[in-house]
């Protein structure tokens, strides 16, 4: 079986342009966007809810940082707020844990993809500005995948070192 990871280098590398890596990259926080959505609405835990609905609005940021960066290569200002999601974290899950703990390996899986993603973007990139904007869009996902890490820590009791 073929490392995802491999497979995105090797996509980025039938690109023609950093135009259409741009585009890929739109259409990628795209359906991030409706897979935090949609996972939002399956779920029974209101933190869980609370911080899937978050996190869809970072992808659609993402998505707009995206967009402004293509029409006119000018690097958006990029904020990083992450909410306080302690409470979230001390609430149990519902009685449907396996399932929601499923999701957020799923979530966890997508935003380890996105950073690696960007950061072969920031490898491509035509200069020193466009390098930046992907390494802070990069970052962005690495906090994503943090406050993942959290939930999964809170909601199974075992943490990864990462």
């Amino acid at each position: 079986m073929k490392d995802v990871l491999q497979e995105i280098v090797e996509e980025l590398d039938k690109l023609g342009s950093m135009d259409e890596a741009i585009a890929l990259a739109i259409d990628l926080e795209e359906k991030g966007r409706a897979y935090y959505l949609d996972k939002a609405s399956e779920m029974k835990n209101p933190g869980a809810v609370n911080i899937y609905n978050f996190l869809a609005g970072e992808e659609k940021k993402h998505l707009e940082y995206l967009i402004k960066y293509r029409d006119s290569r000018e690097v958006p200002e990029m904020e990083h707020h992450v909410p306080e999601f302690k409470e979230s974290l001390m609430e149990e899950f519902s009685d449907e844990e396996m399932q929601e703990i499923g999701i957020l390996l799923g979530a966890l899986r997508f935003e380890h993809k996105s950073e690696f993603f960007y950061m072969e973007m920031a490898k491509r990139a035509e200069d020193e500005n466009q390098r930046k904007f992907f390494e802070d869009v990069a970052a962005a996902e690495r906090i994503h995948y943090s406050i993942i890490d959290d939930l999964l820590g809170a909601a199974s009791g075992f943490r990864m070192q990462t």
